[in-house]
């Protein structure tokens, strides 16, 4: 089987559209570990190591919550000085095609936007879901010309 090849996104302060990203908030590194891990594919179960590596390469995570649960997860990567990445977005899957992705892709891009960064995604292109939540919000197909 073929791989689907790798797609590039922007949002600018231009492209930007505002979205509804009520009920969205920032995990706490220390605290909401075993929150975030109720969401993680059980293929690849979060361990406590890996969570610190992720924060200590600069990913910080936010999520959407249902009655104390994590329903749709997102985080911010900041990977340079001028463009950070909107990425690990996950919703349950009893929980999708209800706009919850959508909601934690406008608060990570309405955070790095906010911080005078550009916003860049990077999915498959097979990845019909992630592309179209990222549209909604202002990304852009980016033509790969090298990198930012």
């Amino acid at each position: 089987m073929t791989e689907a090849a790798l797609v590039s996104l922007v949002c600018t302060p231009t492209t930007y559209r505002r979205s509804d990203t009520s009920g969205v908030r920032w995990l706490d590194r220390d605290a909401d570990y075993e929150l975030a891990g109720s969401i993680w594919p059980s293929e690849m179960p979060l361990l406590r190591c890996g969570w610190e590596d992720a924060h200590a390469a600069g990913y910080r995570y936010c999520a959407l919550l249902e009655e104390d649960r994590v329903v749709s997860i997102a985080a911010e990567w900041r990977y340079s000085d001028t463009a950070w990445e909107t990425a690990a977005v996950r919703t349950l899957a009893s929980c999708r095609r209800r706009g919850y992705g959508k909601r934690v892709v406008a608060f990570v891009t309405s955070h790095i936007l906010a911080s005078g960064r550009i916003a860049t995604c990077h999915t498959a292109s097979d990845n019909v879901a992630m592309i179209r939540a990222a549209c909604s919000v202002g990304y852009v197909l980016q033509e790969e010309k090298g990198n930012l």
